[in-house]
């Protein structure tokens, strides 16, 4: 494994963070528009780096691999799903925070960190295979987590199953079908998903350290749950996972990338779904940041058992 490869993914992103803090200490970012600009990284900019995701994206990969990582990807979310909330009950969560802890536990940075770290690992054959986990995470995301960011404490938006029809699935939809029937679109069409999309990089980013200075004046990082639950998330988890799968026949980079993505940390789109539904982020925020500073030491330890 390129550890430094890691280590370069971690400084950009404590980076970026660091320039969020920094305007909104400046003023230039305020509670209003840390807002707008959430919206705009939920409704535009992630869709779009979903349809990037998979446009003129052309695998020699044998179809059983495809078909393989497919089936997994599914037990992931599944996986995920069952488990959260027995090992919220387990950390004996406020009712209040139950939703947020979910959402933490499901939904990891599988985009800006999966990506880099998976493909230095296995090379660019797995981006394929990841850009179906991130097809499938903006399916759940944009349902399942939608449902969720309306139940957490002091959300201002209730769940109708109209929302569903929303920029997120419809760019799933949209993604699939042009995977499916390997449309090739024009390159200045590329280049737009390309530009719009990966805006949601630094956009997202910022906005964490933007909220970190929001609470600044909290305590942050001494919160013993938070890091028992990103012991559970980060290692337990994927390391079980990886110990399981060994007395399977399994293609090697389908479970490589299976394990890797359940060691990603807490997504930063959580914090801006949070936001978005009006309910206080700080959670999320502290899940987001404690689970990537601790990324850089759990991931490699995590690819020891692969």
């Amino acid at each position: 494994m390129n550890v430094f490869v890691v280590l370069q993914q971690m400084l950009v992103l404590l980076t970026m963070m660091a320039l969020g803090y920094f305007v909104y200490r400046k003023g230039w970012l305020n509670d209003e528009s840390y807002g707008h600009v959430s919206k705009i990284c939920v409704n535009i900019l992630n869709p779009c780096i979903v349809i990037y995701g998979v446009i003129g994206k052309d695998s020699n990969l044998p179809g059983q691999v495809v078909v393989q990582n497919l089936i997994f990807m599914c037990i992931y979310f599944v996986i995920l799903i069952l488990l959260s909330k027995p090992i919220i009950r387990m950390l004996k969560v406020s009712k209040g925070n139950r939703s947020i802890y979910e959402l933490m536990l499901i939904f990891s940075n599988v985009g800006f960190m999966g990506i880099p770290v998976i493909s230095s690992i296995f090379g660019q054959e797995s981006v394929v295979l990841i850009a179906f986990y991130m097809l499938g995470y903006n399916l759940v995301l944009y349902t399942y987590g939608l449902y969720l960011s309306s139940k957490t404490e002091g959300a201002q938006i209730t769940f109708q199953w109209k929302s569903l029809l929303n920029a997120g699935v419809i760019s799933c939809i949209v993604a699939l079908l042009l995977f499916g029937f390997q449309v090739q679109l024009a390159p200045s069409v590329v280049n737009f998903f390309d530009y719009v999309g990966n805006a949601v990089v630094p956009m997202s980013m910022m906005l964490i350290g933007a909220s970190v200075a929001q609470h600044a004046d909290r305590s942050f990082l001494t919160d013993i749950r938070m890091y028992v639950f990103s012991a559970i998330k980060l290692l337990v988890m994927p390391i079980a996972a990886a110990l399981l799968m060994k007395g399977f026949a399994i293609d090697p980079l389908v479970k490589g990338v299976f394990v890797m993505m359940l060691a990603m940390p807490v997504g930063t789109i959580v914090v801006m779904f949070a936001k978005q539904a009006g309910a206080d982020d700080m959670e999320c925020t502290k899940g987001s940041v404690i689970t990537t500073l601790l990324s850089i030491v759990t991931i490699p330890i995590v690819a020891a058992f692969l």
